[in-house]
Parts: structure tokens; C-alpha cells; sequence
């Protein structure tokens, strides 16, 4: 097909679906694009893979050039084999300069089996991307050593490919007019399949990283009881917030209290909330490496020397048990 052939410097943004809509990354990744794309005086464009995705389509081609639109059934769910198969074939097609993929739990998985696949470069879990050298260079940032410091790296062969990190920018404005939507039809069936969902455990998935606010408990926790003021306070804050969750630090996830998908640091999950209660938790870089991009951090603790405070916004003295039940009352005005 001729429109897939044409020669442009493109930007693919690969669009993440929530159900049957658009996954809140996929306008930060448009809006990283839309400056990659200008250095790089190409064309952005999006691929969405779904079944049933016209719709979606439509809604994403207000922020790109062009979009690249994989409607297959086998590809309603996510299927790592089959994802990165129907992406090698369009990347094969079109002949982007840039890949970017949000760096998610999914893409973990396809985005190295892709690069693999393309034989070029990955850098993942990127804040910052920038062109250099009229394109032919992607300069990648990303934290290293706990976040205490950030590294750049240098790839040059293409596709210059990153994935990026959510809550890294700001989402991209909706332009009135659309761009061009290409129906793009993979080569794609089960055998392709090598791997297989078994089962889902329930209670154990966790989506830290889509939370507006997080109530995270660490060691100051006394007992599991104590859990109770945490979980009453994420009640209480769902007035105000679409979606909070129950977070924690690795002293509660080595006890057993919590499972490991509420962890949130260096070997947990990370997130940037609108809002991050830190209750109990002493602040090592460990923890606050999944945390720092939080847009306010309350710290609530009875030691005052606790290096959470240095990284807080507001800061509360004092032992939980007394400051939780005074926050929620306030909180329900009552």
C-alpha cells in the first residue's frame, strides 16, 4: 500500500487501551512525541492494536498525524507474542526513525522482544527523550542508583526506541481537525502464540501507577491491625479522588501484611499521584525512588529526623494512631 510506503521521518507512539478506552499514558507519550516529531520536522503518528477499535481510532487521531489502526480479534487482549509480531510487521511497513512505548507492566514484556525482533536498541524507563545530531541520535535520560542521580544514554541505531516512564510530562493538547487513519491488517494467527495467561490471582494485580492518591504504611506501623486507620483513610479520600489505593513500604510486604503488588520503591512499583501519604515510613532512597514524581507528598511520623521529611511537602509530627483519626474527621467534616 502505497501510504504505508511513503517515505516520511515518522514518530510511532504506541497507544495503550484501559478496556474500551485510551490509557491516560498515551497522551503524556503523544505529547513526548509531538516535540520529537518537530526536532525531527517528521509526521507523529500512534498504532492502537484492539478488536473492535474504530472508535478509539477515531479519539487518538485528534492528537497524531496519522494513525496506524491494528483491528484484529486476536488482539482484543493482550498477547505478547502476537503484539510483537503484529508491531514488527507495521515497523516493517513504515519505517519509523522513533518508537516510544509507555514503560507499563505490558510493555516490560514487548518492548525488548520487539527491539529483538527490529535488531536495533532499547532504553527503558526513560523521563526525557530529546533528537540530536539532525536525527540520526536519541539521547535517553533516566534515574539510576535509587534516583539519587540521572544517566543519559546514546543510541543511534533504528528505530531509536525508549519506553517512558508515566507521569514523566504533561498530556498533549486535542487538536480540532483529525489525522489520516490507516487500516493496517496483520499477518496474524494462534500458532503465534508461544506463551500463556494461566491464571489470574485474585487481589494480588495491583495498578499503583494509574492511582490519583496513595495511603502507603511502613515500619511504624505497629501491627497488622493498625492497617485499619490506612485502609478508613483511602475510603475517606475516594471523595475527593477517582482512584486511591493502599501502598506500602518493604518492611509490610517482608511481614506478609500486603502483598508485593502495593510495594512501591526499587523493587517495587513506582507512581506519581497527585497525592502520596506517607505514614510511618522513615524515607530511605530505596522507597522514595517509587515515589518522587508524586505531585504533593504529606509524611506523617513521630520521628522528626526522618529523611521523608526532606522530600515532603507537609510534614506531620507525630504518632499515626492519633494523627489518621483526626485527618479522616476533618477530612468528613464532621
Amino acid at each position: 500500500m502505497n501510504n504505508l510506503t511513503e517515505k516520511k521521518r515518522r514518530i510511532l507512539i504506541l497507544a495503550e487501551r484501559e478496556g474500551r478506552k485510551i490509557a491516560p499514558i498515551t497522551f503524556e507519550l503523544l505529547g513526548m512525541g509531538k516535540g520529537l516529531s518537530h526536532d525531527l520536522k517528521g509526521t507523529l503518528c500512534t498504532t492502537i492494536l484492539g478488536n473492535e477499535i474504530d472508535d478509539l481510532s477515531n479519539e487518538v487521531a485528534h492528537f497524531s498525524d496519522e494513525v496506524y489502526s491494528l483491528n484484529h480479534v486476536l488482539l482484543e487482549e493482550f498477547q505478547v507474542d502476537l503484539y510483537a509480531h503484529a508491531l514488527e510487521g507495521l515497523c516493517r511497513n513504515i519505517f519509523p526513525d522513533v518508537v516510544v512505548m509507555g514503560h507499563t507492566l505490558d510493555n516490560l514484556d514487548l518492548a525488548p522482544r520487539l527491539a529483538y525482533k527490529l535488531g536495533t536498541e532499547l532504553i527503558t524507563d526513560c523521563v526525557d527523550l530529546e533528537i540530536e545530531a539532525e536525527g540520526k541520535h536519541l539521547l535517553c535520560k533516566k534515574p539510576v542508583y535509587s534516583e539519587n542521580a540521572i544517566a543519559s544514554f546514546l543510541i543511534e541505531k533504528k528505530p531509536l526506541m525508549a519506553t517512558l516512564r508515566p507521569g514523566s510530562l504533561r498530556d498533549v493538547e486535542r487538536r480540532v481537525t483529525k489525522g489520516k487513519i490507516v487500516h493496517f491488517h496483520p499477518a496474524i494467527d494462534k500458532s503465534l502464540m508461544k506463551t500463556e495467561l494461566v491464571e489470574k490471582i485474585p487481589g494480588e494485580s495491583v495498578s499503583l501507577d494509574k492511582a490519583d492518591a496513595i495511603v502507603a504504611g511502613g515500619r511504624g506501623i505497629k501491627s497488622i491491625g493498625g492497617l485499619k486507620d490506612l485502609e478508613e483513610l483511602v475510603d475517606v479520600l475516594k471523595k475527593y479522588f477517582p482512584k486511591v489505593e493502599l501502598g506500602a513500604s518493604r518492611p509490610l510486604i517482608d511481614a506478609g501484611w500486603l502483598p508485593h503488588s502495593r510495594q512501591l520503591g526499587s523493587t517495587g512499583e513506582k507512581a506519581n499521584p497527585n497525592l502520596y501519604i506517607a505514614i510511618g515510613i522513615s524515607g530511605a532512597p530505596q522507597h522514595l525512588s517509587g515515589i518522587l514524581g508524586s505531585k504533593k507528598i504529606v509524611a506523617i511520623n513521630k520521628d522528626e529526623q526522618a529523611p521523608i521529611f526532606e522530600s515532603a511537602d507537609y510534614g506531620v509530627v507525630g504518632e499515626y494512631e492519633n494523627v489518621i483519626p483526626a485527618l479522616i474527621k476533618k477530612l468528613r467534616g464532621l
